[in-house]
């Protein structure tokens, strides 16, 4: 066994070094997530902190019978050893943390749809998906997108106040211990 071979088996063996389900598989589903109904989350682009990572979304939108896919843009890596723990965590960073930025897009359907079913929802997701471009997505300046208008509707999902408590602190981490 070479050195390289006999590192990668005694990771694996290790109960105390996880890489996460991130690292394994790209697209995940619960029939009833945080949000209370189903969801899907997709990893898109966890290629370099510099860009941040992203991550595609579905989940029914929180004050109309729809369904909602889009594109999430944040500067956490989102990970867990469990699909449900990986929800919880997308939740937390996302929606109690608002950890997200709107990302830029330049035309209906870049980064944000809505669907009447969550097999339609999946349909918008798998175009955006197709159709992703870390510089249309960025806007950064020298990418020739610097003028995309950001995707703010992103906000009527994960909302603007998060859940920071009246002494400024959050809750903890969801953790497989902390269910």
């Amino acid at each position: 066994m070479i050195a390289v071979e006999r590192i990668e088996a005694a990771l694996a063996r290790s109960k105390g070094c996880v890489a996460g389900l991130a690292a394994q598989r790209r697209a995940f589903s619960v029939d009833v997530g945080p949000s209370g109904g189903p969801e899907i989350l997709a990893t898109i682009f966890l290629d370099d902190p510099f860009f941040g990572f992203w991550y595609g979304h579905i989940q029914r939108h929180p004050r109309r019978p729809l369904f909602v896919s889009q594109i999430v843009w944040t500067d956490r890596l989102i990970n867990a050893q469990t699909v449900p723990l990986l929800f919880r965590r997308f939740h937390y960073w996302i929606k109690d943390r608002l950890e997200y930025q709107p990302c830029a897009v330049q035309s209906a359907g870049d980064a944000y749809a809505e669907s009447d079913s969550l097999e339609a929802a999946a349909d918008a997701l798998i175009l955006m998906i197709e159709r992703f471009d870390i510089d249309r997505r960025t806007g950064f300046e020298g990418t020739g997108f610097e003028d995309s208008r950001p995707e703010i509707r992103i906000t009527e999902v994960y909302g603007l106040m998060g859940a920071m408590g009246q002494d400024g602190s959050f809750p903890p981490v969801p953790m497989a211990w902390n269910n």
